[in-house]
């Protein structure tokens, strides 16, 4: 565990600047499991580092991921290069989940209401509260679509979608929502 929060740690510092605190010079896909890797670091090992990069690196990608109340994780067409813009679309829901996992996670550990309230906002992309006001979730279905375009939500319901929303909604049982 130490080996590799170590090397997390490593590219965090070579990558770091003041208004960038990230592990590399990109944000891509699902990428709060980084920072969620170094808090189950801190868990099995009570490094304070672990914990300090984890909680930071989560604060800056929540500034670049909130938009108001609303979760609008980094789109998959052209993700988000350090010092150029980001992209809006296509988001997913695997992003959606990972936040929650990660968040629910951080509060656990911190007892921060934020990261409790930020939890429950980027489920609720799921449910509508996503850039499109649109319902990700297929409650008919039970299924969930597949993601948000620029103009419409993803028709398609994936085995990957609909398991990132159904681990989403096991997460919150922890919170006691």
């Amino acid at each position: 565990i130490k080996n590799f929060s170590n090397k997390l740690i490593k590219l965090y510092e070579l990558n770091h600047e003041s208004n960038w605190k990230w592990f590399e010079p990109s944000l891509t896909y699902s990428n709060c499991k980084i920072s969620r890797a170094l808090l189950h670091s801190y868990i099995a090992t009570q490094e304070k580092k672990y914990l300090e990069v984890g909680i930071e690196s989560i604060d800056f990608l929540l500034s670049k991921i909130f938009e108001g109340k609303v979760f609008v994780p980094i789109g998959q067409n052209g993700w988000y290069k350090k010092e150029k813009r980001r992209s809006y679309f296509d988001q997913q829901p695997l992003d959606a989940a990972s936040m929650v996992e990660t968040l629910t996670i951080a509060y656990n550990i911190t007892n921060n209401p934020e990261y409790e309230k930020n939890s429950l906002r980027a489920f609720n992309w799921f449910l509508g509260n996503n850039t499109l006001n649109q319902i990700v979730y297929n409650e008919q279905t039970g299924g969930c679509h597949d993601g948000l375009g620029k103009e419409s939500i993803n028709l398609n319901q994936g085995a990957e979608s609909t398991l990132s929303y159904l681990s989403a909604r096991l997460m919150l049982e922890e919170l006691s929502i």
